[in-house]
């Protein structure tokens, strides 16, 4: 808690909050923190949740690429809106799930966001080698049409729904019997051929990032299209 408060306001995060540890109370087995008067963002209403979006994003982002150090698991029952906006408008709680991102794979992440967003997946090869996620001999011939073909619909935005239709419609599954078998058959054959024939390796943090990324922007969606 101590870490990730100073992170956030060494980054200049003014207007989150994380709860104080009283150090003198603290023991081994027994953690004293200050009690803040709020509501759970799973108990706001969504108009409440939508005003804190862009908050919740920047301190994710904050966390991630400028601190190293990020909340793994932010749900709407982890993030309060205090009562007094003063201090800050949201507040973190809950951290027995934690990571820590090295600052090379930090500027790596940026270098990769840049590079998707640009559909350079040439260079995002070279990204996910220095990440430890491609091996540096992998077969760039083979992954290069796999990573276009699985990466572009991302990037055309929407989160998830949205990225679930692009596939949908890259792979003819428009919902009859014969297009969904086919482009079942397709993308099943594009990930085994991931999995059989090109090998790559997740870095262990990689696990509660995708969780934390998952959770904040099922919670963005569901403020923004309420």
């Amino acid at each position: 808690m101590q870490t990730m408060a100073r992170g956030l306001a060494e980054a200049g995060v003014t207007d989150v909050a994380v709860p104080r540890v009283y150090e003198a109370l603290t023991t081994r087995r027994v953690l004293v923190s200050e009690w803040i008067d709020g509501r759970k963002l799973s108990e706001c209403s969504t108009e409440e949740v939508r005003e804190l979006v862009a908050i919740g994003q920047e301190c994710f982002l904050v966390q991630l690429l400028q601190t190293g150090f990020f909340h793994s698991d932010p749900h709407p029952g982890n993030l309060m809106r205090p009562h007094d906006q003063s201090r800050a408008r949201l507040v973190l709680i809950d951290f027995g799930l934690v990571a820590r991102v090295q600052r090379k794979d930090q500027d790596l992440f940026v270098s990769s966001i840049i590079h998707l967003a640009n559909k350079d997946y040439a260079a995002l090869i070279d990204d996910f080698v220095g990440l430890g996620i491609l091996p540096p001999d992998c077969n760039r011939a083979k992954v290069l049409p796999l990573m276009d073909k699985a990466l572009s619909p991302y990037v055309k935005g929407g989160g998830a729904k949205k990225y679930e239709q692009e596939l949908k419609t890259l792979y003819g599954m428009d919902g009859s019997v014969e297009s969904t078998v086919g482009g079942f058959q397709a993308m099943t054959s594009d990930m085994l051929t991931v999995l059989n024939d090109i090998p790559f390796s997740i870095p262990p943090y990689f696990a509660l990032l995708a969780r934390a990324v998952v959770t904040l922007e099922g919670l963005a969606l569901q403020a923004v299209t309420q």
